[in-house]
């Protein structure tokens, strides 16, 4: 099992001051060969880093060498079924996150985050594991 490292995460990791808790778990993750990561979350992210700045430019480099959940028929499938696992409890999750999960979901990862409570309520509505890094 690996883990598919949400945006949320990623900011705090590479943030110099990011918390501690994060920058531990995701750095001991990588180390280990466990994290992974798909499209939207490297879309998201690529949004905020500037290739002409050194620390952008590394950490660019660090996520072009991690394996990539491919957004598969399949996947986008589970995604609309999250999608109206929620509506039907009166609750909206962006697109984003819907795929995410069901990408993490597609192969039996989990979804590390800090703090968005969109991944705790899919957790709660399927089998997706997702694990809050900003919790002690």
């Amino acid at each position: 099992m690996a883990a598919l490292v949400d945006t949320s995460a990623w900011i705090e990791f590479f943030k110099p001051r990011g918390l501690d808790t994060v920058r531990q778990a995701v750095g001991d993750a990588l180390e280990e060969g466990l994290v992974i990561t798909t499209a939207p979350v490297l879309a998201e992210l690529l949004v905020g880093l500037q290739p002409t700045r050194a620390t952008d430019a590394k950490a660019i480099q660090l996520l072009q060498g991690l394996t990539v959940v491919d957004l598969t028929w399949m996947v986008c499938d589970q995604a609309g079924a999250l999608g109206r696992a929620t509506a039907r409890r009166g609750q909206r999750v962006p697109t984003v996150d819907l795929l995410i999960a069901a990408a993490a979901m597609s192969e039996d990862h989990e979804v590390w985050h800090v703090g968005d409570q969109h991944f705790v309520l899919l957790g709660h509505v399927s089998r997706l594991r997702q694990i809050n890094l900003a919790r002690p």
